[in-house]
């Protein structure tokens, strides 16, 4: 993954929903960030995602919620 593969767009969004990527076929993301956040959360999210890019997760077959409490509580057990 490169800088190049990574595109980021900001979106207005009900402020529940911080962010999120969409992958395409081609080893590409967009990363989708709230505009109605702050910028540090707006960082916070970015670096969520591109964690998400890095693990392979977009490739998994496990489903985004099991994922999503993987990546959560994984670091309060190591």
């Amino acid at each position: 993954m490169t800088d190049e593969n990574i595109i980021v767009l900001y979106n207005d969004m009900p402020t529940r929903i911080k962010s999120f990527v969409l992958p395409d076929n081609f080893g590409n993301y967009t990363i989708v960030l709230n505009s109605k956040l702050t910028r540090e959360q707006n960082l916070k999210s970015m670096q969520h995602e591109i964690e998400h890019i890095e693990r392979g997760d977009y490739d998994s077959i496990h489903n985004v919620d099991v994922l999503e409490f993987y990546r959560h509580n994984i670091k309060n057990i190591i």
